[in-house]
C-alpha cells in the first residue's frame, strides 16, 4: 500500500527552511560574534579568552563561530578594524595648519589619549597577540604610521613657517614624540602607572612644544617671530 507521501511532486514536499545568500542572519551573525569577541577580549585579555566564551556571549552555537572565523586571531583582527578606523580618523591634517601650533598639539594629543583610553583593552589584546599574526602587526603599525605621518608633515610645515627648529629632522622627531606618547599612555592605562590624566596631557604637550621650539600656548606666533628677530 503506498504511503501518504508517495506520488507527491517534489515541489509540494515540505522542506526545512534554508538560508539563502540574502538571509539577514548571514550578515548579522559575524557582527554579533565580533561584538561578543570585543567583550571577551576586554574582560579576559587575548590569552585567557576562549572561543566557547565568545560563542556564548554572542548566543550562537559553538559550531556557528567556525563558519565565519577560524581562530581568536581572526576575531581580534575583525575587532581591531573598528579601533583602527577610529584612531586613524582622529584630528585630520588641517588641524596642524592652524596659526596656533601649540593648540594643535594639545588637540591632537588629547584626542589620541581619549581614543586610546576608550580602546585600551582591545589594544592590550592586540599587543599580546601581534607577534604571532602579521595582520595584527600590520594594523598596529597602521595606527602608528598614521600619527607619525601627520606629525612629520606638521613639523615640516611649522619649520617652513619659521615656527619650529629648522635643524630637526621631521620624520625622526615625529617618531620620537609619538612613540613617547604611546609608551606613556600604555604605562598609564594598563600597566598601572599612577598618572593624573590632565598632568600627563599637560606634560606631554610641553615636551612637544619645547622639543620643537614652538611658541607657547596662548602666544601669538607672529609676536614670537618679531621678538626673536
Amino acid at each position: 500500500m503506498p504511503t501518504p507521501t508517495a506520488g507527491r511532486k517534489r515541489g509540494n514536499t515540505p522542506e526545512s527552511p534554508r538560508r539563502t545568500r540574502n538571509d539577514p542572519r548571514r550578515e548579522t551573525t559575524p557582527r554579533r560574534l565580533a561584538e561578543a569577541a570585543r567583550v571577551v577580549f576586554e574582560r579576559d585579555g587575548f590569552y585567557n579568552a576562549r572561543l566557547s566564551d565568545i560563542s556564548a556571549e554572542a548566543k550562537v552555537a559553538s559550531g556557528t563561530l567556525y563558519n565565519y572565523y577560524r581562530s581568536k586571531h581572526d576575531l581580534l583582527h575583525e575587532v581591531m578594524k573598528d579601533v583602527s578606523a577610529e584612531l586613524t580618523t582622529l584630528a585630520p591634517d588641517h588641524v596642524s595648519t592652524q596659526l596656533d601650533p601649540a593648540g594643535s598639539v594639545e588637540e591632537v594629543n588629547r584626542a589620541y589619549i581619549d581614543a586610546f583610553q576608550r580602546n585600551v583593552h582591545v589594544l592590550r589584546a592586540v599587543y599580546q597577540a601581534r607577534d604571532d599574526d602579521d595582520r595584527l602587526k600590520a594594523q598596529w603599525h597602521e595606527v602608528a604610521e598614521h600619527f607619525q605621518g601627520r606629525v612629520t608633515r606638521a613639523i615640516s610645515r611649522w619649520q617652513a613657517a619659521g615656527l619650529a627648529y629648522p635643524d630637526l629632522d621631521p620624520r625622526h622627531t615625529a617618531h620620537a614624540l609619538t612613540l613617547m606618547v604611546e609608551r606613556m599612555v600604555m604605562a598609564w592605562t594598563y600597566e598601572g602607572a599612577d598618572y593624573d590624566r590632565e598632568i600627563l596631557l599637560d606634560t606631554i604637550n610641553k615636551i612637544w612644544e619645547r622639543s620643537l621650539g614652538l611658541p607657547e600656548r596662548g602666544t601669538s606666533p607672529a609676536s614670537t617671530q618679531a621678538t626673536s628677530a
